[in-house]
């Protein structure tokens, strides 16, 4: 299994620095950890099952008030097989220190696949947040 998480603010390349640091590769068992330094907000999960890859838009509240907040998740993969697109979104309530899975889609991946995920959160039509994740499929 592939994993990989990432938060608004971190590059992809920065990402793969700090993982490569650390010792972990892309095939590495188990989830990653988040990034502690940026562990509030808009993140995507991706999970990778053989030629599947989950896709997770989390968002993870830090301030003291709930509120409702919408979201829009979208997902592009081009490839040899033709292109894919997809957006899901919707509203939710959140509150103070929880962390709410807001949409999981999956997407049929092959190699030389490339992939571009944007989160993007709102509270009414202002956006409070946003993750964005282009890459390569290995």
């Amino acid at each position: 299994m592939d994993h990989l998480l990432l938060t608004s603010g971190l590059s992809v390349s920065l990402l793969a620095l700090l993982l490569l640091g650390l010792g972990v590769g892309p095939a590495a068992p188990g989830p990653l950890p988040p990034v502690s330094d940026d562990s509030t907000g808009a993140q995507i999960h991706t999970e990778r099952f053989g030629d599947r890859l989950r896709v997770q838009g989390v968002f993870v509240n830090a301030d003291t008030a709930a509120d409702t907040l919408r979201y829009e998740l979208s997902l592009r993969r081009r490839g040899a097989a033709g292109t894919t697109q997809t957006t899901q979104s919707g509203a939710f309530a959140t509150g103070p220190g929880q962390a709410d899975t807001l949409s999981t889609t999956q997407v049929n991946v092959q190699s030389g696949d490339t992939l571009t995920l944007h989160l993007l959160v709102r509270r009414a039509e202002t956006p409070i947040d946003s993750a964005r994740v282009r890459r390569t499929i290995p």
